[in-house]
């Protein structure tokens, strides 16, 4: 490894560690779809989501993952934004159909998982049910104008330019909740595309970030359900490489 990429990771790592919380995304408003008990709150550091509310001990040791549901999704939110409806609702249920996939391989690749996923619910099952909210996909125009800001401003400005181009990032918004049968614990997130050090990858991807997001909140709900209660579970970065 050269000198040079080593220090790059080195000032990567301690602007991840001292930025991240200035530039995570607001947390998104939360839709009908989640239940008035247990009551949402702030929960960060503690958690990995922005909201939650409840907790997930239960004696079952199962869990079914029921298909992702779209019929909460707000229509698009950013300017840039020129997607026909038809490829919106195409773009949707593919997400949604690979969140279910992503949260159900997190339990299935998990080192020492508390919940065995299961294809049907049952009495001895909890169920997960997860709604899409928020999406906004990336622009070629945002991608590039996010890329040039970046790297023409000064430095210690991230935050305040992570804020000034918030228009210009693909977004994602999810929302959980866990029955058994009652809901014991749900959960809201709002995730967008990351500060890139070097060249935003995800950036030039129309939905790249939506399934970065996805990948992260399967793996964080998945070690949040074995982990003991009031244990922080680490959030994603706001800062990227790439």
């Amino acid at each position: 490894m050269s000198r040079a990429f080593s220090s790059l990771v080195i000032v990567a790592t301690a602007l991840t560690s001292c930025s991240s919380p200035a530039l995570k995304a607001p947390p998104a408003n939360v839709s009908s779809f989640l239940k008035s008990k247990p009551a949402l709150k702030d929960v960060r550091p503690l958690s990995p989501f922005a909201m939650s509310g409840g907790d997930l001990v239960t004696g079952k040791r199962k869990i079914y993952i029921a298909p992702v549901r779209l019929s909460y999704l707000r229509g698009p939110s950013k300017s840039l934004v020129k997607e026909s409806a038809a490829a919106r609702e195409k773009a949707a249920q593919e997400l949604a159909e690979y969140a279910r996939e992503q949260f159900v391989q997190a339990f299935q690749k998990s080192p020492a998982p508390r919940f065995v996923v299961q294809r049907e619910p049952g009495p001895d099952c909890v169920t997960l049910e997860l709604a899409l909210t928020e999406l906004n996909p990336n622009t070629f125009t945002g991608a590039v104008t996010r890329f040039a800001v970046n790297n023409l401003a000064f430095p210690g400005t991230d935050a305040i330019l992570a804020k000034a181009t918030r228009g210009l990032k693909g977004d994602i918004a999810i929302e959980g909740k866990v029955g058994a049968p009652e809901v014991i614990y749900q959960f809201a997130d709002h995730e967008e595309s990351k500060s890139a050090l070097l060249l935003p990858v995800t950036d030039f991807s129309g939905y790249g970030q939506a399934r970065e997001a996805i990948r992260e909140w399967a793996k964080q709900f998945e070690l949040l359900t074995r982990s003991a209660p009031g244990k922080p579970v680490k959030d994603s970065s706001a800062i990227s490489l790439f």
